[in-house]
């Protein structure tokens, strides 16, 4: 049995957002790490992963990445080199955080479900998968472009509790952004608004004698 610390709710499944809970999700480190000159971040920031026009496209499943390069040109012709760069390499950039994995799998030693919920485009989606056996592993996922619904939309909320009977009275929802967390918290779940990459494990009351899993291979693992 697991309980969420807050309440000491029995918990029969949690369910994760991917990006800064298990993934590290850091554009600008990202920019940084392929050259983009610090000077440009907040641009190239406003005009893609910002700009509510371009960037849910993606994630909704309605653009592919030459979709998305396309308007983000036109949106500033003079970081065309810039945002080639950065869609090109942008799968490459997402990294899994041992903590929350290993805190994953101990969450489902307990017997309590564990679930995604996620907005990703189908192009990022299946190379992180491809790098991560982690992702394999859970009871069942819901990543936006599947469904052509992105967070914090209502429906993609419901449409995880209906496909898996999910209760969400007896349910956790984790996300790193207070939007997301306050639609969750509207569909009936629990919320946990975690800062990012911050240790899920406090959140929660593990069975006594429980042995915390502790495995760094997590990161790069391949399946």
């Amino acid at each position: 049995m697991l309980y969420l610390k807050e309440n000491h709710q029995e918990l029969d499944a949690v369910v994760f957002d991917l990006g800064n809970v298990l993934l590290d999700y850091d554009p600008p480190r990202f920019m940084k790490d392929i050259g983009v000159p610090d000077q440009y971040h907040e641009l190239m920031g406003n005009i893609l992963f910002n700009n509510k026009n371009i960037w849910p496209k993606w994630d909704l499943g309605v653009l592919n990445r030459e979709g998305i390069i396309q308007q983000a040109i036109l949106v500033e012709p003079s970081l065309k080199d810039e945002i080639i760069k950065y869609m090109e390499n942008w799968d490459n950039y997402f990294y899994a955080v041992p903590h929350n994995v290993a805190a994953m799998y101990r969450i489902k030693e307990t017997g309590t479900k564990v679930y995604v919920l996620s907005n990703f485009s189908q192009e990022t989606f299946e190379k992180i998968r491809e790098h991560n056996a982690f992702l394999f592993d859970f009871d069942g996922m819901v990543i936006s472009y599947q469904h052509h619904l992105i967070k914090p939309d209502p429906r993609i909320y419901q449409l995880l509790i209906e496909t898996y009977n999910i209760n969400p009275a007896r349910a956790v929802f984790i996300d790193d952004l207070e939007e997301n967390v306050k639609a969750g918290r509207e569909a009936g779940f629990f919320g946990i608004h975690l800062p990012p990459c911050a240790d899920v494990t406090p959140y929660f009351i593990f069975p006594e004698g429980q042995e915390t899993v502790e495995n760094s291979e997590f990161r790069q693992e391949s399946k």
